[in-house]
């Protein structure tokens, strides 16, 4: 059984009659949202999908974070812009766009980009913006009522502390951020508030106004997150919702929360589920804050939408694991390839099953896919140029299906930036300073070479391969010690082709390439 199915079946055990379930996430446009990010969002996405395979009627909601305060100016708003370190305490939708694409501000801007990458990845989601629904006073009546409770909420919150509660705090207590009219920052501190009209005074330490605003129609006030988080579960019937291992720990924010939640707003915390990290192989960590991270934009450069679908539906959500920039890329491409294989041939196990209905786009059709491993190893050969690569894939009697023009895509991206080593270019003369270090009997091997390769017309690539291997074989020698004679050969072979001790592989660029632009270069 497939993790969402587990996670499924708990949720309707916990409410087996509710009519629509609801699945949340949420993210804050800080800056970038990063790869790491989309864990949060597929967990209960797959889950939502999970509800959906056992008949149940799901919303799926995803809530922007975009009324919460700049905290930090990310590095690539810096590099953009001067001065953007005078809008840390405001809202992101109450800051200007720094970049010139339309979006009506900053908050918006990173909404933009990260949507049209869930776009891309066949995610449908309910967007919600709770800087629309906090200014449009949705929340008003909440807020009032947490600032009556205002007391109770700080006995909840210190429960989990270490330190002693004090007298003097508890009294001065208010569970929200005040945004004052003048700055927009929340630098405010909260002077008062009356319970039975309604008004709240603060002074701000930015700009030195003081304020007194009625809390039912004066809306740039925002509920604490602890406090805030589990009035949304209850608003929007939440019954599940998954979130980082930082939130999960025992007396941490999701216990917080539940407890809030219970005691506070009269409901029930949702089913949850934590998550573990994701890394990235080589490269810093990453943060939407600072400006340097790995987008889902700049993966769907590498990799097609289903492969990303298929990496976070495979491992379980506690699991912890690395991104990888080098050959596991086509490691995952051909793990994918094999259980798509036995998915649509009926051959796959029960989990392999739910994982391929999990990661398969709805409306799209599948069928057996072109190698990405092929379309790497040949795309260099011919030089990236579409025409030839196809001509090349066709030589090895292999199909190119209607998604190896994508992949083509992805592969060219994947060898430019992450593997250029890989990309060999062949000698345009003999390598006749190479040549003059071979023995006579080095000479005599690639001799063999050159005439059958000379004096074939249609080069197979298994047919070239065993013909390699029975050339270089000894069979006197052992199995190891005939692949030490085979690795000082194909070095040889490399040489003479590329002036490196390495290259593609032979029996796959013999039969794919052009010979009239190598075979002179072994004609040695």
């Amino acid at each position: 059984m497939h993790w969402s199915e587990r996670i499924a079946d708990k949720i309707i055990a916990k409410n087996p009659n509710k009519e629509v379930y609801v699945c949340a996430s949420g993210v804050s446009p800080s800056g970038s949202v990063h790869i790491g990010n989309f864990r949060e969002i597929a967990i209960p996405y797959f889950v939502a999908k999970a509800l959906k395979m056992k008949g149940k009627k799901v919303r799926f909601i995803f809530s922007w974070d975009d009324f919460d305060r700049l905290r930090k100016v990310p590095v690539n708003v810096s590099q953009v812009v001067d001065g953007y370190e005078k809008y840390v305490g405001c809202p992101y939708t109450m800051i200007p766009n720094p970049f010139d694409d339309g979006a009506e501000s900053y908050g918006r801007h990173f909404e933009i980009e990260f949507e049209k990458s869930l776009a891309e990845l066949g995610i449908d989601v309910e967007y919600i913006y709770q800087s629309k629904e906090y200014l449009s006073g949705r929340y008003a009546d909440k807020v009032t009522y947490a600032l009556e409770r205002r007391k109770e909420i700080y006995d909840i919150l210190m429960s989990f502390k270490s330190q002693e509660a004090s007298d003097e705090e508890r009294e001065n207590y208010y569970p929200v951020a005040v945004y004052c009219s003048g700055c927009n920052k929340d630098s405010t501190k909260v002077i008062k508030y009356d319970e039975k009209t309604h008004n709240l005074t603060y002074v701000c330490k930015a700009c030195g106004k003081e304020e007194t605003v009625n809390v039912l129609e004066y809306f740039k006030i925002k509920l604490a997150w602890k406090v805030d988080w589990p009035m949304r579960w209850k608003e929007e019937g939440v019954d599940f919702e998954a979130g980082g291992i930082d939130h999960s720990t025992p007396g941490g924010s999701y216990d917080v929360c539940s407890r809030v939640v219970r005691e506070i707003f009269n409901g029930e915390p949702p089913t949850y589920q934590a998550y573990g990290w994701l890394g990235f192989a080589g490269v810093s960590s990453m943060h939407s804050s600072s400006g340097i991270n790995i987008t889902p934009a700049g993966v769907l450069k590498f990799y097609t939408p289903e492969v990303i679908r298929w990496l976070f539906a495979k491992y379980e959500p506690e699991d912890a694991y690395n991104f990888y920039f080098d050959d596991t890329i086509i490691r995952h491409y051909s793990e994918y390839d094999r259980g798509l294989h036995a998915y649509l041939s009926g051959e796959a196990d029960g989990f392999t099953k739910s994982l391929f209905d999990l990661c398969l786009i709805e409306g799209k059709t599948y069928e057996d896919e072109t190698s990405f491993n092929t379309i790497a190893s040949l795309a260099p050969i011919v030089d990236f140029n579409h025409d030839s690569l196809v001509k090349a894939i066709a030589k090895l009697d292999l199909p190119w299906t209607k998604e190896a023009d994508l992949r083509f895509e992805k592969a060219t991206y994947f060898l430019k930036t992450y593997q250029p080593e890989k990309i060999f270019n062949l000698l345009t003369e003999v390598n006749h300073d190479y040549a003059n270090t071979l023995s006579s009997e080095e000479k005599a091997v690639v001799k063999k070479l050159y005439d059958y390769l000379n004096n074939t017309e249609v080069i197979k690539d298994k047919e070239v391969q065993q013909f390699i291997y029975d050339a270089v074989n000894n069979p006197n020698l052992t199995k190891k010690e005939n692949i030490a004679v085979q690795q000082k050969y194909f070095k040889i072979f490399y040489n003479l082709l590329f002036g490196k001790d390495s290259g593609p592989r032979l029996y796959m660029f013999f039969a794919a390439s052009d010979k009239s632009k190598y075979i002179n270069l072994l004609n040695i």
